[in-house]
């Protein structure tokens, strides 16, 4: 099943052979599994990783065409999804990065080109009644809770950041219905059902 996963996963980069995937933004995507790496490449969705000092809008038609120049933004994004091409697109490869864009991009892929989060009633739902969240990032993102909750949820966060780690268990802790939201989504959208066993207590 793993070869099968990676096999998948390559195939989101093919689009540019220029640019071959990095077996450091490899191993991040298998942690979604096979299920939502498929679900991705029906979906359309390609990663694309930028060379060093490559700036997002020479990576991007759309931004180019549109005039987006968010290497002039004060802090530059480390990875950006681009609705329109369906496309990541990374500067950094750090696990937390890669995850966090491949979450939008299944969110892009779930609402059939529009963020799923923005327009499904139950996230909208789920968001308006939590009481918690499982960062303070979270809090202030409405639009944002389903791809940042896939991502996390699926490989939780390595890096030092000023809260607690995001991990399945944090969530089913403190949002059980958006934990159970999330679950649903691996097992009948993307067709692989999660183990369970795995999800320690926080």
């Amino acid at each position: 099943m793993q070869k099968d996963a990676l096999a998948t996963a390559r195939r989101l980069f093919e689009r540019d052979r220029r640019r071959a995937a990095e077996p450091h933004v490899l191993e991040t995507l298998l942690r979604f599994g096979q299920g939502a790496l498929s679900y991705a490449l029906r979906s359309r969705i390609r990663i694309l990783l930028l060379r060093a000092g490559e700036l997002y809008r020479e990576a991007s038609p759309a931004l180019a065409r549109l005039g987006i120049d968010v290497d002039a933004w004060p802090a530059p994004p480390a990875g950006l999804f681009v609705v329109e091409e369906r496309a990541l697109f990374l500067r950094s490869r750090s696990p937390m990065t890669v995850a966090h864009e491949f979450g939008h991009a299944l969110d892009c892929a779930l609402g059939g080109g529009v963020y799923r989060s923005s327009i499904d009633p139950q996230v909208r739902a789920l968001f308006a009644g939590a009481q918690t969240f499982v960062t303070p990032y979270g809090r202030n993102r409405r639009r944002r809770v389903l791809r940042r909750i896939a991502a996390r949820v699926r490989r939780g966060q390595r890096l030092r950041l000023p809260w607690p780690r995001a991990t399945r268990a944090r969530l089913r802790h403190g949002d059980p219905g958006m934990h159970d939201y999330v679950e649903m989504l691996f097992e009948h959208e993307f067709g692989e059902r999660l183990d369970l066993g795995k999800v320690v207590s926080i």
